[in-house]
């Protein structure tokens, strides 16, 4: 054979190997499962919030596919309807691309497995890991903690056409204007307004006191330190000693020990409050 066949025939060898390589990466390459064939595609999961499965049953809700694909029942709570969303699409993202099922899995999840586009504030907020308000006792907390914000007092007067409702307002009173205010909110479109002033009014509020003061930055006493909180405060604070005294006589000259021991008593008995009930002045005397 001469030399130039025999190295046209070594070049055709060489040419095979390198394609058989080649068609062996791309197999190797291949996305095994649902899941993974849509991270290739440069898709972003829903990942493990259950806030974010919420914000998902809220967006497709209505969709019948969607219904059918999770076994939700769409006049349900996002609470209950969440965690359905999150099996079936848990369920449908292990699906391998040998089954039969690959294909209509597939386009189920990339429909309804991965971030969607947010229809209301409510969803957007929820997917955000963020709880909406929903308590009597947030409604009450809301007012109390932004009556002093003029732009929140107009916002609920508008919700509620009430013209009446003033800073000085009962919190008992108006916790249903409130309410209004904030469900009216969420079923907007997440435009940067309505998301602002959802997160800024609207938010579930902290359970107690310490926990709203902590949560903005602020420290609990802590233990031999209320003496000199005591010695801090007592001059500034006028109704200071009637609030903590509790049948003791208090006043400028108390001892330290004498005053803190009895401020750090009114201060563990006042942060257990809601924020509706608690003393506006406990800011200051409980907190540093």
């Amino acid at each position: 054979m001469g030399t130039l066949a025999t190295k046209a025939i070594a070049g055709l060898g060489a040419a095979g190997v390198t394609g058989t390589a080649a068609a062996g990466v791309w197999y190797i390459n291949q996305p095994k499962d649902v899941k993974s064939k849509l991270v290739s595609e440069g898709l972003t999961l829903v990942g493990d919030s259950s806030r974010a499965w919420r914000a998902v049953f809220l967006t497709h809700k209505d969709d019948k596919d969607f219904v059918q694909f999770t076994g939700i029942e769409s006049n349900q709570a996002s609470n209950s309807e969440g965690s359905k969303v999150s099996s079936a699409c848990a369920k449908a993202l292990k699906v391998e691309s040998s089954s039969k099922e690959y294909d209509s899995s597939l386009e189920k999840a990339r429909k309804y497995c991965t971030v969607p586009e947010f229809k209301t504030v409510e969803a957007k907020v929820l997917f955000s890991d963020k709880e909406i308000s929903s308590e009597d006792r947030d409604w009450k907390n809301l007012f109390t903690i932004h009556k002093e914000d003029a732009y929140f007092i107009d916002k609920v007067k508008k919700a509620s056409s009430d013209n009446n409702i003033t800073s000085s307002s009962q919190a008992e009173s108006v916790k249903s204007k409130v309410q209004k205010f904030c469900d009216d909110l969420k079923v907007k479109t997440p435009n940067s307004e309505n998301l602002s002033d959802y997160e800024k009014y609207c938010l579930q509020t902290a359970p107690n006191a310490r926990s709203f003061y902590e949560g903005k930055g602020r420290r609990f006493v802590g233990s031999g330190e209320w003496g000199g909180k005591f010695d801090a405060i007592k001059a500034s604070d006028s109704a200071l000693f009637t609030a903590i005294q509790d049948g003791a006589t208090l006043n400028n000259n108390s001892p330290a020990e004498t005053g803190g021991s009895k401020l750090q008593a009114g201060c563990d008995k006042e942060v257990v409050k809601e924020m509706h009930a608690v003393d506006p002045k406990a800011k200051d005397r409980c907190f540093n």
